[in-house]
């Protein structure tokens, strides 16, 4: 298991309860810090559990006998090449991005939504 998935897992669970305490005390910062602790223990979480299924494909992908076992370990020895990349990515724009959560709690979470119902249309299509 990925450590970004205990470490989010924690942060998440803080930021509600911390989101709970502004609740009862009627704290309104408290409960925007809360939240905004919430989202990104969310988010670091899903970053894990990332990482975790693709190192489970690697671990697939390097059973696989012949041509395509070859391709596939070829391909996932280039994704290993640029992990730290994309993990590097990922600090950056979580960095660039926490100001404006912790800011703007609910607008972030609305903006998230809107954006995955949008993708969920374009993915999906209208029926």
């Amino acid at each position: 298991m990925d450590e970004q998935r205990v470490t989010g897992e924690v942060k998440k669970v803080a930021g509600q309860v911390e989101g709970a305490v502004g609740d009862l005390t009627g704290g309104k910062e408290t409960k925007a810090e809360g939240q905004a602790t919430e989202l990104r223990g969310t988010v670091e979480n899903l970053v894990g559990q990332a990482k975790d299924a693709v190192r489970d494909v690697a671990g697939q992908a390097s059973q696989v006998a012949g041509p395509a076992g070859d391709a596939a370990r070829e391909a996932l020895r280039t994704a290993r090449e640029r992990l730290p990349r994309a993990d590097d990515a990922y600090r950056r724009g979580n960095e660039a991005v926490r100001g404006h959560v912790e800011a703007a709690p609910i607008g972030a979470l609305l903006a998230a939504a809107g954006v995955g119902y949008l993708l969920g249309v374009l993915i999906h299509g209208r029926d």
